[in-house]
């Protein structure tokens, strides 16, 4: 499995502080890669810089086969994502409207989105209608309605209880069987990272360096019984260790 991307000696800096000093990594192409760390560690600053959302100071970020209208990025402040004046639907298809695709294909490409995930989501109703959670699930459905061959996403889980989190886990479990798009996925929950990534990048304090990459080789799809086994739990403790060695805790 070749490289997606490639982040070599990157460097950024705020108001002196630095983020990055030398930053290297190689995500891989058509997995899942966790980033896992404490509370500004970079990881939000990291998919910005992969974005385009904000510039990086030195080093390169490769992004092998880039196709812009196949890059989507789920932010982390969902709220300030979502346009107030468009409806659900429309927020949705903003990005094929983007892409000029006819009103026809959109209402026909976002029906059989919603229909094939079922979030219950009022389409025709606008965003401030919607509770945390379901700004969560409809930001989701706008990020996969390209069917990106490379998808970030910040957070993607922070508004929604645990019931909820487990279902949108699922949910991109089941794009990620269907696609094998190359996805990133920022998170602070340990569990979640294993339940989802094959690798969980465990990043420092800044100026932030990769201290380890844990392999997660368990089958998709995954489920809740994969949580009590063996081989779940002894990632786990490999991404702890290596998060304790950091925090020493």
């Amino acid at each position: 499995m070749g490289n997606s991307i490639i982040i070599k000696n990157l460097k950024k800096s705020y108001n002196g502080s630095e983020v990055f000093s030398n930053l290297n990594l190689k995500i891989k192409r058509g997995k899942i890669t966790a980033f896992f760390g404490t509370n500004g560690s970079g990881k939000s600053t990291l998919f910005n810089i992969i974005s385009g959302a904000i510039i990086k100071d030195d080093g390169e970020i490769i992004i092998e086969g880039f196709d812009r209208s196949k890059f989507s990025y789920m932010f982390q402040n969902y709220s300030e994502s979502l346009l107030p004046w468009r409806k659900n639907f429309d927020n949705i298809a903003l990005p094929l409207q983007i892409n000029l695709i006819s009103k026809e294909n959109i209402k026909k490409q976002i029906d059989n989105l919603y229909n094939k995930y079922g979030f219950k989501i009022n389409l025709n109703s606008y965003p401030y209608t919607l509770s945390g959670g379901q700004k969560q699930f409809l930001l989701f459905l706008r990020s996969i309605i390209t069917n990106p061959n490379i998808l970030l996403l910040d957070e993607p889980f922070s508004s929604l209880d645990y019931e909820n989190s487990i279902l949108l886990s699922n949910k991109l479990q089941e794009y990620y069987i269907s696609t094998k798009s190359t996805i990133l996925v920022i998170t602070h929950d340990i569990e979640e990272a294993v339940y989802l990534a094959d690798e969980i990048v465990v990043l420092s304090h800044k100026p932030t360096k990769v201290l380890g990459i844990v392999k997660n080789t368990l089958p998709y799809p995954r489920n809740l019984d994969m949580l009590k086994s063996i081989e779940f739990n002894k990632i786990k403790s490999n991404v702890l260790k290596l998060f304790q060695s950091e925090v020493k805790l």
